[in-house]
């Protein structure tokens, strides 16, 4: 039996997805020209919502894109969104794109923008607290000198490449390093260590997102930030990587293995 196609809300209408449609000249698809948030959805309320929107604002500025909604309208629409589908537990995302423009690179004057505004909602994932192992990425480095090492921006492509190197060794996550060779995160979280007793993670300078998860486990358990090199993760006596969606333990990295002790599990019991 087929199931129903979901519920998603496009520039304040909801509709199925099956049945939405954006345009061809929309600069989020012929240019990556875009930002997202992905949150938690819990108890049918957005999580932490004003964290990502705050993250989204900046995000905005970094690209000069205007949003077109206020906070409190963003998170009506989430909330409409969530009785919509009947799913008080799930992951929301949402994506802005600068909109339709011009054929060419430079982005249209500001008053001229109209935005496209995408809110959608999944379940939960099943691996978002399973062990994982994984691999430092090779293909590709993460630019920690440029200003969408900061932002959820949509070019993810650098992320794609490590990930799809990691599943081709056996994998499920890869460690990206910076231009510096510095360790910087995984696809799509944060790295935390522990290494001679202390909890560290790389500092916004060498290239982290400023993830809203990352945040929560530095104020909570005493973590620092620290500079890390590879060499220091064969030293780690545990790893783990943190999102908004939950925490997920390193088993083995480039075929080290590790084990998910006492402060991953502090990490999880935080990021429910």
């Amino acid at each position: 039996m087929t199931q129903p196609s979901p519920t998603i809300d496009l520039n304040g209408e909801l509709i199925a997805a099956d049945a939405a449609r954006i345009s061809p000249f929309d600069r989020g698809f012929t240019l990556g020209d875009g930002i997202f948030e992905s949150l938690r959805v819990r108890g049918g309320q957005p999580d932490f919502l004003a964290e990502h929107l705050a993250r989204l604002r900046q995000a905005a500025k970094v690209l000069a894109l205007p949003l077109p909604l206020d906070d409190a309208e963003i998170e009506a629409r989430m909330v409409r969104l969530i009785a919509a589908n009947e799913m008080p537990e799930g992951a929301m995302r949402l994506t802005v794109s600068r909109g339709v423009a011009a054929r060419g690179v430079a982005a249209p004057a500001a008053a001229d923008c109209r935005p496209t505004v995408i809110l959608s909602l999944h379940p939960l994932p099943p691996t978002r607290h399973a062990p994982v192992k994984a691999v430092i990425a090779t293909v590709t480095r993460r630019n920690e000198q440029s200003p969408l090492s900061g932002i959820k921006a949509a070019p993810y492509l650098d992320n794609v490449l490590a990930l799809d190197e990691a599943k081709a060794r056996g994998a499920q996550d890869a460690v990206l390093l910076n231009t510096a060779g510095r360790v910087a995160s995984a696809c799509y979280a944060n790295l935390f260590a522990v290494i001679d007793g202390r909890l560290v993670t790389p500092p916004r300078t060498d290239g982290p997102l400023p993830g809203i998860a990352r945040a929560r486990v530095l104020a909570t358990m005493a973590g620092v930030e620290q500079s890390l090199m590879p060499g220091d993760l064969v030293r780690a006596d545990e790893i783990f990587l943190t999102n908004s969606l939950g925490v997920r333990g390193v088993v083995d990295l480039d075929g080290r293995a590790l084990s998910e002790g006492p402060i991953t599990a502090q990490a999880r019991d935080l990021i429910k």
